[in-house]
């Protein structure tokens, strides 16, 4: 058992309960010095006692469970204790705890133990951060059943069949002089295609996957006074951006999150982009330059009820080659515009005050995006997995190219089933590089 942690578990700030949480050696003896309760601590029961300092004087009344290894969150012993949430009481408890010999935990450290004793395996302790974070209940479902182990189940059946081929192919170098039949390269072939053919299925959830983590970045941009503060305010349903008839109210940009069919969408409504004389506008029309670079998905605003002028035709040429839809706003006063000039580009009619034909707009901007997601959708892979899960398939399609062209010996064959083996035990962790482990923990908040 590792050496004893300690952290405050619950989030900084005044509140009815704060819990710190032990892990690891002794931690059942050195929490028995400062609580003080009237029954014998029995695993996997509340406790209600007295929990003191170094000197005997009472900090807080407390209640501590005690779960015992290996039947714990980290699979060490394990002890929790819930005090009042007054930070000054957690921290003095927190000094308690390191004076008697217990270590500040690092962050993810618990959930760290969790995997290296075998309690979960490397998809399920990133779903961990994941569900803390999620930011919609589209993330909050895809975390719940990576943490439940769809993902692992997925990658666990590949990863056998690799190691039954790798068997096949080592019986044929061991064996080769016997009278045994060998697999034939047909065999292979259709093996690894079998397998192929779930990493491509997996790999298409990489797009989707990425936007539910990370949200999808939308930029809003147009001249000045074409209602993109309106449109901003329509699409985030509150009155976040100021909305005057005066052009060039919003000198810079704005952004905020919204959910989008499960999608977290940042909003970025950007400063009318024109030709100015006035310094902060001119800033602020730059910074609109560099939030169409990063968005995904451009939203162009034109106003529907009046001539299209020079701006609009500067601006459409800064976004006409990109992710772009065009959006003819202030559809209720009228079209005037001449619409065969956006061809090659989708275009929706809106009326970001009356709220016509935002449902449309939303639509647009999943199709766009190829985000459209159901919710009985399965698991959605992060980047990391995206990773190796192409370098595993790479790897396999190389020698299935290869046996389709050319003898392959079994010891090379093996070499290349290995290797696409080992990719994919690096997503679940079975096969563990520290700098990754390092890398995933990380991001955690300490105390989890």
């Amino acid at each position: 058992m590792r050496d004893p942690i300690v952290a405050i578990a619950t989030p900084y700030g005044r509140s009815a309960i704060g819990v710190i949480r032990l892990s690891g050696k002794n931690v059942l003896n050195i929490a028995k010095k400062f609580f003080k309760g009237k029954s014998t601590i029995k695993p996997r029961y509340a406790h209600y006692g007295i929990f003191t300092d170094q000197k005997g004087n009472t900090l807080d009344e407390v209640v501590l469970v005690y779960y015992k290894a290996p039947n714990s969150y980290t699979g060490e012993d394990m002890i929790e204790i819930s005090f009042h949430g007054n930070p000054l009481i957690l921290k003095k408890a927190l000094e308690v705890f390191i004076s008697a010999g217990c270590r500040l935990a690092e962050p993810g450290e618990f959930t760290k133990r969790a995997f290296l004793n075998g309690k979960m395996d490397l998809t399920q302790a990133e779903a961990v951060a994941e569900l803390i974070s999620a930011q919609t209940e589209l993330a909050r479902q895809t975390a719940i059943k990576q943490l439940q182990g769809e993902l692992s189940a997925y990658i666990k059946p590949l990863r056998e069949n690799l190691l039954e081929l790798c068997t096949l192919l080592e019986a044929d170098i061991e064996f080769s002089e016997e009278d045994i039949p060998s697999i034939s390269s047909s065999e292979i072939i259709n093996r690894l295609e079998e397998i192929l053919k779930t990493l491509r299925e997996l790999l298409k959830t990489a797009k989707t996957g990425k936007l539910i983590r990370e949200g999808l970045k939308l930029a809003i941009v147009g001249k000045p006074n074409v209602g993109k503060s309106s449109l901003f305010n329509a699409l985030l349903k509150e009155e976040r951006s100021i909305v005057t008839d005066l052009e060039g109210t919003t000198r810079d940009y704005i952004e905020e999150t919204v959910n989008l069919r499960g999608i977290p969408v940042i909003l970025t409504d950007t400063a009318g982009i024109r030709k100015s004389s006035d310094p902060v506008e001119r800033l602020g029309v730059e910074r609109s330059k560099r939030k169409i670079q990063d968005a995904h998905v451009i939203l162009f605003v034109v106003d529907g009820s009046s001539t299209l002028t020079e701006e609009d035709f500067t601006v459409y040429e800064e976004v006409r080659n990109k992710n772009c839809i065009v959006v003819v706003n202030k559809c209720d006063l009228g079209i005037c515009i001449p619409l065969e000039i956006f061809d090659g580009h989708s275009i929706i009619k809106v009326s970001a005050v009356k709220g016509y034909g935002l449902k449309n707009l939303e639509e647009e901007i999943l199709k766009k995006v190829g985000a459209l997601v159901e919710e009985s959708s399965s698991i959605y892979i992060s980047v990391r997995h995206e990773e190796l899960l192409k370098k595993s398939k790479g790897i396999l399609e190389e020698l299935k190219d290869r046996l389709k062209k050319e003898e392959v010996s079994p010891e090379i064959a093996m070499l290349y089933v290995r290797e696409a083996f080992d990719y994919l035990g690096e997503i679940i962790g079975a096969v563990a590089v520290e700098d990754i482990l390092e890398k995933i923990f990380s991001k955690f908040c300490i105390g989890k």
